[in-house]
Formats: structure tokens, C-alpha cells, sequence
């Protein structure tokens, strides 16, 4: 681990070598090329620069124009985010609002900034033209960098979140959050250049007071060389201090520290663990149809085609409440797209189903929250059950990211995701796909013990293709082929 960490470092060191290397080179072609010259008026060269530069920072007018510009500048560049990141999210949610949005935008993003400058000039003077010009230059950018964030969410975390029910802060945090960071980050990145370089040509245009825009054309005025470069080097030293700021400001903003998070779920955790396990004893001796009552679901003609696939042809099931149904039947026999339609996640072409109620789903890929806690996972659906988690995943991976865990790790943090949601829900239907997946066998003994434990007297419905894996879990076994499904 430490060689790693050297060679890392040692990396890192010499791509920083390099670029200082590169920067030398281009300054002293540029010196090279202003001595060549001779002329300060066409090319003042590095040295002059930087002396004219440091003439200006010894001054303290310099700093009161650089802050007034940069306030207003940003100014407009916040008002833009304000208002594109609602504008993008209506346009993502309604596409009448994309509709009226498309023109404006469009209208924003072909006009040329010059264009913008003098009709303000004419309607309101200079004196708040840079923050105008940074809105309209950044606004587009803000709302479709906000729609595109929207639209990249993985379908497959919507669907797990409508399954689970989850809503409110805890969807916008868990599910949209990740794709936003990427996006609107990325989009701030790209911005911020653009409002301070619009910016200040709205302020050399309209010669803005007290503004860095001012100071550029009157160096053009008096053909001072030295001191058009000394602005323009403080202007992209500006630019790139508040690029930094604002992407780590909102880096912090939107990913909040993992550490802290860490100590309230660990206290969260500890306090439930404490309050004791739920009494799971009490069905521990129920098993199939035989301690089942009254029908929990019933499938009547059910068809379903994708294109011109027949997957499923006239099923029919009646499914009792509590009992425990195995359905088993190769792949692509229909067994995925039968659980999804009894789910309500998919709707048949034809018939009908009576007595939909709550299901905790196990989806046939894991669908966890890759970069968060692996206790996060379990916690985001019901946080009163997470202390059963260490039955069947070690505790020592429970405040580790997702992606870290191994295949079967994953598999069983997302089973028990499944079967905590709703676990005081009696008339509630359990539905599993593909449970063991990953899982060797003393693993699978391992975890159908789980499964029955924290069934909780619900129904069980489960697809599987193989049967040991049916017979660990005990119930009726339905074949795809064999009872009449197909």
C-alpha cells in the first residue's frame, strides 16, 4: 500500500513538473518574441507584464475594481443557476414547459453578446450591464445542464425507488442527487469562464465605472501594452480562483462529508439494535399453502407480448395469503416479467389481477446505491430493521460503500433491503427473483434461513431455476411449463 502511494505521488509530481516545464517554455517564446519586436505598444512581453502587474497590486484600487467586477459578474451567474436549475426541472417534468423553454433558449444561446450590450445600453445604462450580459450567457447552460442531470438518473434506482416508496428529500438526495452533482458541476465548470469573459466585454463596451471591463479600455486609450496584459492576467487569476471556489463550494454543498454521515448512522444504528429484534419466532413454523387463508393475489388470463414474443400465454394462479409459491422454469421462460406484472411494475396485455397490495421486491439485479453505506441501503427503505442485517453480512462491511462489496455481498445486502421493507405488514407480498444468485451453498443454507425468519407471515413468491434453491425455502412448486402457466 505505501509503494502504491509513492508511485502515486511520484506521478502526480512529475505531471506538475511538466506543466510548470510547459509554462517556462511558452513564457520565454513570448519574451523572445517581444524582444524580437522591440515594441512595447504591439507585444509587451512577460517581464513588462508582471511589472505592471505588480505595480496594480500594490495599489488599492486594484482591488476594489477586481471585487466590484467580480460581484457583479457573479451576481449574474447565481441568479442564472437560481433560475435554470427550476426552469431545467420543469422542462424535464412537463414537456409543455420544454416546449415554451426550447425558443427563449435557443434565442439566448444564437444572439450575439454585442447584441445584448447595446439593447441594455439603450434600456438601462451600464451600471448593471456584466450582470445581465453573465445571466443570459450562463442561464441556458444552467437549465439544460439541470434537465440533462435529471434525464442520466438510472431507471432502474426510479423504479427501485417507486417500489420502496421512497419520497420526498430522500429520493431527491439518494437517487437524483449523484446524477446532479455531475452535471451541474460540470456545468458551473464551463460557466464561470464564460460569465467573466462576457462579463467583462459588456463592461469594455459600455466602459462600467469601477469595473475591470473600464480599466481594459482606457489601456487600449493610452496604448499601454503592459498594462492591457496585466489586467487580462489578473482577470484569468480571478476566473480561476472562483472556478475552484465554486465547484468545491458546491461539491461540499451537494456531497455532504461522508464522516459525518458515518457517525449518524452509526448512532442511528446503535440505537435500534438496542431497542432489541423484532419476535420473529412466532411464524417460524409456517411453511406453504397449509397455514395459508384467504387469496393474498389471483392472476385470471394473463397475456403478455414484447413485439412479437409471446412471453406469457393465458396464466392463471391463485396465490393465498401467507403461503409460499417456488416458481421454476429456465431463463426466459417468463418467470421475471410474471413477478414484475403481480408487482405492478409491468402490465399485461390482457387479463386481470385481483387483490394487488404492498410488495417488498428483490429485483433480479441488485440495484443498490453503489457509493453509499451498505447499512445506507438497508436504512433508506426502513430504518427500524437494519440491526437484522448482520445475520447474514458481516458488521464490518456495513459502513463500507456498496461498490466495494463482492458480488454475493451485494445480493444479500440487496435481499434484506427487500425483506425489511414492510415486515410489519402481514397482507403485504414478499417477492423474490432470483434470490441465491452469487451465493455457494452453505451461503444459500445461510440466507433461507433468513428469508423464513424475516418473513414475517407474509406471502412468498419466488424465481428460481433451480430446485435445491426451491426446496431450501420450502412451498408450492410451480413450473412454467408444467402447471399450465404456459
Amino acid at each position: 500500500m505505501g509503494r502504491f502511494a509513492l508511485k502515486e505521488l511520484g506521478h502526480d509530481a512529475k505531471n506538475r513538473v511538466k506543466k510548470i516545464c510547459i509554462l517556462i517554455l511558452w513564457l520565454l517564446i513570448w519574451q523572445i518574441a517581444a524582444r524580437l519586436l522591440d515594441n512595447d505598444i504591439l507585444l509587451a512581453g512577460p517581464v513588462d507584464a508582471g511589472k505592471a502587474l505588480g505595480r496594480l497590486l500594490a495599489t488599492w484600487d486594484f482591488y476594489k475594481i477586481c471585487l466590484a467586477s467580480m460581484g457583479r459578474i457573479l451576481a449574474g451567474f447565481f441568479l442564472a443557476f437560481a433560475l435554470g436549475i427550476p426552469a431545467g426541472g420543469l422542462s424535464y417534468g412537463f414537456p409543455l414547459a420544454d416546449e415554451l423553454l426550447k425558443p427563449v433558449l435557443s434565442v439566448m444561446k444564437s444572439i450575439p453578446v454585442a447584441s445584448f450590450v447595446v439593447l441594455l445600453l439603450i434600456w438601462q445604462g451600464s451600471e448593471h450591464l456584466s450582470v445581465w450580459i453573465s445571466f443570459f450567457v450562463v442561464f441556458p447552460n444552467a437549465c439544460v445542464s439541470m434537465k440533462n442531470g435529471l434525464k442520466a438518473v438510472d431507471f432502474r434506482l426510479l423504479e427501485m425507488a417507486d417500489v420502496f416508496r421512497i419520497r420526498g428529500w430522500k429520493r431527491l438526495f439518494y437517487i437524483y442527487r449523484p446524477s446532479l452533482v455531475q452535471f451541474l458541476c460540470s456545468g458551473m465548470e464551463i460557466c464561470v469562464g464564460m460569465a467573466f469573459k462576457s462579463g467583462v466585454a459588456a463592461e469594455v463596451i459600455g466602459v462600467t465605472d469601477l469595473s475591470i471591463g473600464e480599466r481594459i479600455y482606457i489601456s487600449k486609450i493610452y496604448l499601454d501594452t503592459p498594462g492591457l496584459f496585466a489586467w487580462t492576467i489578473a482577470l484569468i487569476v480571478l476566473s480561476f480562483c472562483v472556478e475552484k471556489l465554486i465547484l468545491k463550494g458546491t461539491a461540499l454543498l451537494l456531497n455532504p462529508v461522508k464522516g459525518y454521515r458515518n457517525i449518524y448512522l452509526q448512532k442511528k444504528y446503535k440505537s435500534v439494535s438496542e431497542d432489541g429484534n423484532r419476535d420473529t419466532g412466532r411464524y417460524a413454523a409456517e411453511t406453504d399453502e397449509g397455514a395459508a387463508g384467504s387469496n393474498a393475489v389471483v392472476l385470471s388470463h394473463i397475456y403478455k407480448s414484447f413485439g412479437e414474443k409471446e412471453v406469457l400465454s393465458d396464466v392463471n394462479m391463485e396465490i393465498k395469503k401467507g403461503g409460499r409459491y417456488m416458481l421454476m422454469g429456465p431463463s426466459g421462460s417468463g418467470k421475471t416479467t410474471l413477478l414484475r406484472i403481480i408487482a405492478g411494475l409491468e402490465q399485461a396485455d390482457s387479463g386481470q389481477i385481483e387483490g394487488k397490495t404492498k410488495n417488498a421486491f428483490l429485483f433480479q439485479e441488485d440495484r443498490l446505491l453503489e457509493k453509499e453505506f451498505t447499512i445506507t441501503n438497508i436504512m433508506l427503505t426502513d430504518d427500524k430493521y437494519g440491526e437484522g442485517l448482520g445475520e447474514i453480512l458481516p458488521e464490518s462491511c456495513f459502513f463500507l460503500p456498496a461498490y466495494t462489496l463482492s458480488g454475493g455481498m451485494k445480493r444479500r445486502c440487496a435481499l434484506a433491503r427487500a425483506l425489511f421493507y414492510e415486515m410489519d405488514n402481514e397482507d403485504a407480498v414478499c417477492i423474490l427473483d432470483e434470490p441465491f444468485t452469487g451465493l455457494d451453498e452453505e451461503t444459500k443454507a445461510k440466507t433461507a434461513e433468513f428469508i423464513k425468519k424475516y418473513l414475517m407471515g407474509r406471502t412468498l413468491i419466488v424465481a428460481t431455476h433451480d430446485e435445491k434453491d426451491a426446496e431450501l425455502l420450502g412451498g408450492s412448486i410451480w413450473n412454467m411449463k408444467k402447471s399450465g402457466l404456459l
